[in-house]
């Protein structure tokens, strides 16, 4: 069973980091782990003068996940400025190990629960509606816009941008885990490149709108989008693969959502051209040997018209 508390020695690095960045009256009266992995935590933690309620993330050298919380910490100075949509306020972030034994990442807790859990618990005309906040989300979420295709670095610029498909030929080949799966993948791209030549606009793809990442809260009877989180995977694309990926991903793209989407912007009509591929990225970013995933690649696969074999070798 993993343990629900941090080993002493980081409890102890964690209060000093809390004094450190609160002021030495700080500290944490009370905490709970939301995620842990090998190297890796996400905890909620209740701190005392001031009195305030934060979410600490944690990454040591043996992390899976690339965490880059600095870049992350930009993005989300980027949403907030040029939005309306709430997100967690950085209030530090460290890459360097410089002083603590990880990477860490401080912002203010976002109230509400996970669209995973709400969505059980609403009737037709609530889906309805709640699908239509998220698709008028997302719109909002890909207005903020980049000169150019790349990854956002910590100062929210994409100083060394490229076109599309060699900003894309990159992320594919530091995203994928598999090398062949990213050669096969980007032979496919080179092969139909043709249908990307009207992507032109960069702007700010979020790449992990998943049904733990979107937040709900109830508000007098009424389901209110209350947040949107962990902008780490997101990067100045093409923010079609947002769409593909909640498109793939069951209970996202419900009834309302695109009303919601269209409401604030359009698609561009040639996106459906290019939906598989990104949803085929996707299979290929987290891969899996579950019933449910190899389904999935095999379905987007059969609709490309290629063999899904090679991809889940």
């Amino acid at each position: 069973m993993i343990s629900q508390t941090l080993a002493p020695r980081d409890e102890s690095a964690l209060a000093e980091l809390i004094r450190k960045t609160f002021g030495p009256a700080c500290h944490i009266e009370r905490y709970r782990l939301a995620r842990r992995e090998t190297d890796y935590t996400v905890l909620l933690a209740q701190l005392i003068r001031p009195e305030l309620r934060v979410v600490v993330k944690l990454a040591g050298h043996m992390a899976a996940l690339p965490c880059p919380f600095d870049r992350s910490a930009a993005i989300n100075r980027l949403v907030r400025t040029h939005t309306n949509i709430p997100n967690s306020g950085v209030i530090a972030a460290d890459v360097t190990y410089a002083h603590w034994p990880w990477r860490y990442m401080i912002s203010t807790y976002l109230p509400g629960h996970a669209w995973m859990a709400v969505r059980p618990k609403l009737n037709d005309a609530e889906l309805r509606a709640a699908h239509r906040q998220m698709g008028e989300a997302v719109a909002i979420l890909h207005g903020v816009p980049f000169p150019q295709f790349g990854e956002v670095t910590p100062d929210g610029t994409v100083p060394f941008g490229a076109p599309y498909l060699s900003a894309l030929t990159e992320r594919v080949r530091r995203r994928v885990a598999n090398p062949r799966h990213a050669e096969l993948f980007l032979s496919l791209v080179r092969e139909r490149a043709a249908l990307f030549a009207d992507v032109d606009k960069a702007s700010l793809t979020h790449e992990d709108l998943n049904p733990n990442n979107i937040l709900f809260h109830n508000e007098k009877g009424q389901w209110i989008l209350s947040g949107i989180l962990d902008f780490e995977s997101a990067w100045a694309g093409c923010s079609e693969s947002d769409l593909a990926r909640l498109e793939l991903w069951r209970g996202m793209a419900g009834d309302g959502f695109w009303e919601g989407y269209r409401s604030v912007r359009q698609a561009p009509p040639s996106y459906p051209l290019r939906r598989l591929l990104y949803q085929l990225l996707w299979c290929l970013e987290y891969p899996s040997t579950t019933q449910r995933h190899v389904a999935d690649t095999r379905a987007v696969c059969a609709g490309l018209g290629i063999p899904a074999d090679p991809f889940l070798a």
